[in-house]
């Protein structure tokens, strides 16, 4: 019975994404934020260490809110285990903020497990391609793990070659509820 109550809030933590995502993704990314229509994204014809390359690029001169290009994955792999994501930016003229973002959530649409943005170590102005790492532990009782990079205000960013891996208790957790 809580595999199932937990499997079904899951699906409907996804169609709600997905639904607010205006249906178009790229190799399972779509777009989201608070103003995403502030955003164009997509995907590079260039190439960053032989991956793929994405980019979020304002639309605007001025933006009260922020655009991501986000994924949503099921937790069962990474259930009661430490986890990193790792990635590749390189951003051009960030006014407010730009960052990797991670979330663990819960039954609790209001309370997320675990979550990092880093809005504490932010990447603004510009930066040639620079690695980043995100790391949150997936407690046992997650219904999802969603991550992905956002721009808050303007400018331009691309990202690549993000992974999530599992790692030993002795990597610290950047979660900035914790």
């Amino acid at each position: 019975m809580k595999t199932t109550f937990r499997i079904l809030t899951a699906l409907f933590i996804l169609t709600v994404v997905l639904q607010n995502s205006y249906s178009q993704k790229i190799d399972g990314w779509f777009k989201a934020g608070s103003k995403p229509e502030s955003y164009e994204w997509g995907k590079a014809d260039e190439k960053y260490n032989d991956g793929a390359v994405y980019f979020l690029k304002s639309k605007e001169t001025a933006i009260d809110g922020f655009g991501t290009i986000m994924t949503y994955i099921m937790p069962e792999k990474y259930s009661g285990k430490r986890i990193r994501l790792t990635g590749y930016v390189k951003n051009e003229s960030i006014t407010g903020w730009a960052g990797m973002w991670m979330r663990v959530d819960g039954t609790d649409k209001n309370k997320s497990l675990g979550f990092d943005n880093m809005s504490n170590r932010a990447i603004a102005g510009t930066n040639d391609w620079t690695k980043y790492e995100i790391v949150l532990d997936v407690a046992p009782e997650a219904i999802g793990i969603a991550y992905g990079f956002l721009v808050s205000g303007t400018g331009n960013a691309w990202f690549s070659g993000f992974t999530l891996e599992t790692v030993g208790n002795d990597v610290p957790t950047t979660d900035m509820d914790k």
